[in-house]
């Protein structure tokens, strides 16, 4: 009788050790060539505005010298906050690097989509590798998350939308979306949404009361605000960041003559951008 229950209790242990030797197999096999994940300091999330450099001379390089912060560059140039509404592979592709869809990506840690882009435009070289870094960001361990999409929607012609919309396929609906998506993977996490630089016709007329089919690039700002304020998280306006005279070994730099073709920043301008965003960061630091 003894014997039989000692076999029994052996038979048991045996069986929990055998399923939890193929449950860690099973878990080593689902995350087989997954990449070990970190978090950041600060991540930007953005596009052409803040994307326009890859070099020492980048908005990130820029604020991370000047912050000291461990800050990660994830903007993609050419790309929107919200998703085009449109059956056809090129925008399919385009919506894989959009905002809305990176952040359902860091939701289901599945970037599948974002990993079956392979872009041949110009200046995309760089989408590969970030691609990469994305999949390597832990945003559970993420301080501060800055997001500047909105030039390429407003570009695109999508509607800014209602503030309280939930539809990808508006400016709005998506940028609501995204707040969700990032504080149901981290409720703690900071996030900055960054408005657009003014913007200049070829003319060197300004271009901020333009309406391209979803509403002016004001229009565009002023709902971004909205939405920023709704869902309380904060705010910061570069709609100023040219206003600063400069002279310079390149010549003198005063609104338009800061970007290079009256929408992108050229160097002096990437450099004001992030001293404007460090100076935000140092003046609210107490406060988070």
């Amino acid at each position: 009788m003894k014997n039989a229950k000692t076999q029994k209790i052996i038979t048991g242990l045996l069986s929990l050790f055998f399923a939890g030797a193929l449950l860690a197999f099973a878990l080593f096999w689902m995350n087989r060539g997954k990449p070990e994940k970190t978090g950041r300091d600060v991540v930007i999330f953005g596009d052409s505005i803040m994307a326009y450099s890859q070099d020492d001379s980048s908005v990130a390089n820029y604020l991370s010298a000047e912050t000291g912060l461990d800050v990660l560059d994830l903007s993609f140039g050419g790309t929107l906050m919200s998703c085009i509404y449109e059956e056809s592979t090129p925008a399919m592709q385009r919506n894989a690097l959009s905002m809305y869809m990176i952040s359902k990506a860091f939701v289901s840690d599945d970037f599948s989509q974002q990993k079956a882009y392979h872009p041949m435009e110009p200046a995309t070289e760089y989408f590969g590798s970030r691609i990469e870094d994305m999949q390597r960001l832990d945003l559970k361990s993420t301080k501060t998350v800055i997001i500047g999409q909105c030039i390429n929607d407003y570009h695109c012609g999508i509607t800014a939308g209602d503030v309280n919309s939930a539809s990808e396929y508006t400016y709005c609906g998506a940028l609501n979306m995204v707040i969700l998506y990032l504080r149901r993977i981290n409720p703690d996490i900071r996030i900055i949404i960054v408005s657009p630089t003014p913007k200049w016709m070829d003319s060197g007329n300004e271009a901020m009361d333009m309406n391209l089919g979803g509403g002016t690039l004001r229009d565009f700002m002023r709902m971004q605000k909205e939405v920023a304020e709704k869902n309380g998280v904060e705010y910061i306006s570069l709609l100023d960041v040219y206003d600063t005279p400069l002279d310079t070994s390149e010549g003198y730099m005063l609104g338009k003559s800061y970007t290079v073709d009256g929408t992108h920043p050229n160097l002096y301008a990437r450099k004001a951008i992030a001293e404007k965003i460090a100076r935000y960061l140092k003046e609210t630091e107490d406060d988070n």
